[in-house]
């Protein structure tokens, strides 16, 4: 066995700092690096095959037949509830297994993917974790599902797949009519929309990646290569849908597109290239490209200098299809175009989503006309008589007879004639007949208009009111909503011209975005829908409220929607639009409003100041004020828990603004249970604020008197389940005050009974996915305080459940609050199995994951402070794991990294508060022990 270098450290060190760079990148870095000869050659060795194969850096630091031994000592072990049973595939990465389920729960078989011994750098651990993030934010009937994951007793991470039995796609589709091949292709397609749609590029679409069992499903395999999208990465993201640059290209030859072939940004044009190369596979038997290709290099080469033969022009001798001359025909015209069209070079040429793609295959098998061809009349009127034969030979036969009124008119006698005149006027007394009936119905249709809105706004804000309280109600709800939302689409278009009108759609689209996805009130955590309905929203109030508006209630209404858009913008990380833009500012010609310039704090606070001159004296104007006042304060900065602008000395006075016009509210209304809720959210608010400014006891005070005035709310309407909702939550905002005054014991408690709570409630009502999230986001503070307090081996439970519950809500691959909560989880579980058990192997792999989960998200990527702490607290995580292994150069850079991102906070110009001071000196503590150790 070949002795390792002495300088693998260093070999090592260098070639996970470059790995991931675009190679002009990594010249520069390798020449400065303090290497020898030799030691430059093997990095530059480990490159090559890492770009080539898609591997690891230690893609050679075990001999093969090692490998092979390990993979084999496999067998029989156990990976969570799973057992091996036999090995059945190799990657650059990872290894993948047949597993069945071993705990005695259920009799199931699945493949279990687990990273492969000796490739846990940084780099690969990075990539394995992205895979499995893939995989996390995807579910659909065409796409492998996730399981179960976590990590191997020798801290190798894992994830576990269903298990498909079943062909290659280009194997399935032999001897299948060429309908069926259609339907196979339409079943892969709409899987590549549902990864597109979740930003995801697969960029390895091939045969063996796309599986056909017995009952005839496709089913996706191997993320192992995708992409996270940035929607605002580059202008090809902007013609060609989202796009993302990667410093490595690894990539199938025979089935890449031209831009990877380049080394190119890649976008969804790149998939929907892949997939056009499957689908000309699918029904000629062979390749558009490189038939004769012997090397990979041959066959990247001809993706970019072969055109693609026309389908329908392939001899018999090209392809191995033996119904090639029976299906040949039927490829002429509208295949041919279709393929070809997915298979230009320049991806600006090519379909502008794989969705206008299946289209197009669509409308071929329905008879109908595609894009891909010219819509010539002769064309398109084919088209519509293949559909209609029976209804155009009858038109036919109706068009002889008039044909014939017409010429016995000009050249026969007048009894002819006079047929033939006959014969218009009967056309023409039924058009009179048909107009006076279209004119009745369309005046019996405006005559029930006002019936059809008063009843809508019945539906939505009364009976939607009335059963908003019984348990089990949330999906009747969000059934009328979209019952509501049909007349929605209806009316959409007069709404431009009607403020009222707007005004009640606005409320109807808020009301259904609240409920799909609003941080604070219970619902189904449907953010995709949820950030559609508010959009619509905002559109509806512009219409609403431009232009003289003398109706103060709507300009309020209209105030409440946007700062309801603003705080769901927040929570996504959007803080741009969350503030908001002057609304005066005109759009571009031609060009609709922004959003940015539809929402914002700003643009709230304009509307209530509009209102305020018309009705001066409304008694809710002091919410309104305290509401925007506490909004802004969120924003700003008051706490750790969500997204914000990081900029907390400025939020304090906000939030004591918040508090009075609370306080104001409270005493002019005691006995009105809301007054009481809102004086509780305020007070809240602050007490986060006075916690992080390091000031515990007066945290714990303001969540004293928070949680009275929230349980004489609930007194006062015992049956209000968002008051009840809201003491238990304020439990958890007791427990934390409690634990950082010093009570640690009484805060564990206080979370449990708060998740004893809960469980009684998601019991009760299984469809609201918010009780699933709170009670994920009380795991994750349970086992955060549990940490702090030097509990470790207690804090790997709840902080375990914590991740899991977050991986399942419906919006967890997108939503950039529960994104930041799920790297939180899993690296505050890194440090106590780190600090617990000792397991520094694991703890890599957690921050690994972490990194990666807030690296696959736009916003934690581009919002900074969203994800800082986080990632602060991650890199000093991996610097300690790394310090225990030995390994004090990599340490190093890690604690370097951890400080660069705290030292980020202080770049805004103000101090940290305390409370993150605090995180930093231990991280810097750290960081002093590991500099001592490497001297």
């Amino acid at each position: 066995m070949t002795t390792p270098s002495p300088r693998w450290p260093d070999i090592k060190s260098l070639f996970d700092a470059t790995a991931d760079l675009p190679p002009a990148a990594r010249g520069p870095l390798i020449a400065a690096a303090a290497l020898d000869t030799a030691s430059h050659a093997e990095v530059a060795s480990l490159l090559r095959h890492h770009d080539l194969a898609g591997s690891g850096p230690a893609f050679l630091a075990e001999p093969a037949a090692q490998i092979l031994a390990g993979a084999a000592a496999r067998i029989g072990q156990r990976l969570g509830a799973w057992e091996i049973v036999r090995a059945i595939g190799s990657g650059g990465m990872g290894e993948v297994f047949e597993a069945r389920r071993a705990d005695g729960q259920y009799d199931g078989r699945a493949a279990v993917k687990l990273l492969k011994r000796g490739m846990d750098s940084a780099a690969v651990l990075r990539r394995f974790a992205q895979e499995r993030q893939a995989l996390a934010r995807l579910s659909h009937p065409h796409i492998a599902r996730l399981l179960d994951a976590g990590a191997s007793d020798d801290g190798l991470p894992y994830f576990v797949l269903e298990y498909v039995d079943g062909q290659p796609i280009d194997e399935a589709v032999r001897g299948l009519a060429l309908e069926r091949r259609l339907g196979l292709f339409l079943q892969l397609a709409d899987a590549v929309v549902h990864a597109h749609r979740n930003l995801l590029v697969h960029r390895d679409l091939k045969p063996g990646n796309v599986l056909v069992d017995a009952e005839g499903r496709v089913k996706l395999l191997d993320f192992g290569i995708a992409k996270a999208l940035d929607p605002l990465e580059g202008r090809q993201g902007e013609a060609n849908g989202h796009t993302t640059v990667a410093g490595q290209r690894p990539y199938t030859p025979h089935y890449a597109s031209p831009e990877q072939v380049r080394g190119e940004p890649v976008s969804t044009a790149t998939d929907l290239y892949s997939l056009g190369v499957l689908l000309y596979q699918m029904l000629t038997g062979t390749r558009p490209t490189g038939r004769h290709a012997t090397t990979p290099a041959e066959a990247a080469r001809s993706v970019l200098e072969e055109q693609p033969t026309r389908p329908s022009r392939l001899s018999a001798s090209e392809t191995p299809d033996p119904q090639w001359m029976t299906t040949r025909k039927r490829l002429e015209g509208d295949l041919d175009n279709i393929l070809l069209k997915a298979l230009e070079k320049s991806a600006d040429r090519r379909y502008g989503s794989v969705e206008a793609m299946a289209a197009d295959v669509r409308a071929y098998l329905e008879g109908r006309p595609v894009s891909a061809r010219e819509p010539s009349a002769w064309y398109v009127m084919t088209k519509f008589a293949g559909r209609h034969r029976w209804a155009v030979l009858a038109g036919m036969v109706g068009g002889t007879g008039l044909v014939t009124g017409l010429a016995a008119t000009l050249l026969q006698g007048r009894a002819a004639a006079a047929l033939g005149v006959a014969g218009l006027a009967v056309g023409l007394g039924l058009a009179m007949v048909q107009g006076w009936r279209a004119e009745r119905a369309r005046g019996r249709a405006e005559s029930h208009v006002g019936e059809l809105r008063k009843l809508t706004n019945r539906v939505v804000f009364d009976y939607f009111d009335g059963i908003e309280n019984l348990p089990g109600s949330i999906k009747v709800r969000e059934q009328m909503l979209a019952d509501a939302t049909l007349y929605l689409d209806n009316m959409e278009a007069q709404a431009a011209h009607d403020p009222k009108l707007a005004w009640e759609l606005a409320r109807i689209a808020d009301r259904l975005a609240c409920l799909q996805g609003n941080t604070y009130s219970e619902g189904l955590e449907q953010i995709d829908q949820a950030d559609r309905s508010f959009t619509r929203a905002l559109r509806f109030v512009d219409w609403a409220t431009t232009g003289e508006v003398t109706d103060g209630e709507l300009l309020l209404d209209s105030a409440v929607i946007v700062v309801s858009a603003s705080l769901f913008d927040q929570r996504q990380g959007r803080l741009a639009p969350a503030v908001g833009v002057d609304p005066a500012a005109p759009p571009a010609p031609g060009q609709p409003r922004r959003r940015d310039t539809l929402s914002g704090l700003w643009h709230g606070r304009g509307l209530i100041e509009r209102g305020a001159v018309l009705m001066p004296s409304h008694p809710q104007m002091e919410v309104h004020l305290g509401t925007l006042r506490g909004r802004m304060g969120l924003l700003l900065g008051h706490g750790t828990s969500e997204i914000n602008l990081g900029r907390w000395r400025e939020a304090e006075a906000h939030l004591r603004a918040s508090l009075e016009h609370m306080r104001r509210y409270a005493q002019s209304a005691a006995d009105n249970p809301d007054s009481s809720r809102q004086l509780a959210w305020a007070l809240t608010n602050l007490a986060s604020w006075e916690r992080l400014a390091g000031d515990p006891q007066r945290g714990l005070a303001a969540v004293q008197e928070a949680t009275a005035a929230i349980d004489r709310a609930s007194h006062l309407a015992p049956d209000n389940r968002t008051y009840s909702s809201m003491a238990n939550l304020m439990r958890t905002h007791l427990a934390a005050a409690k634990a950082e005054a010093g009570d640690v014991d009484a805060g564990v408690a206080d979370c449990g009974e708060a998740l004893a709570r809960l469980s009684q409630a998601t019991a009760a009502e299984p469809d609201n996915a918010v009780n699933r999230r709170d009670t994920a986001l009380i795991s994750a503070l349970q086992g955060r305080m549990l940490i702090e307090h030097g509990r470790m081996a207690a804090a790997v439970a709840p902080l375990r459940r914590a991740y899991d519950l977050l991986a399942m809500l419906p919006g967890a691959a997108t939503d950039a609050y529960v994104t930041r909560w799920r790297a939180e989880a899993c690296t505050a579980r890194a440090r106590a199995e780190l600090d617990g058990a000792g397991n520094a192997a694991l703890a890599l792999t957690l921050v690994a994951e972490a990194l990666a989960l807030l690296d696959a998200n736009q916003a934690t990527r581009t919002a900074p402070h969203a994800a800082r702490i986080v990632r602060a607290q991650a890199e000093a995580t991996a610097g300690a794991a790394l310090r225990r292994l030995g390994d004090t150069r990599a340490s190093s850079a890690r604690f370097s990294a951890a400080m660069a991102h705290w030292a980020a906070f202080e770049d805004q110009g103000e101090p940290l508060p305390r409370a993150l001071a605090a995180r930093r000196d231990s991280a810097r503590a750290e960081q002093a022990l590991a500099v001592s150790a490497g001297a």
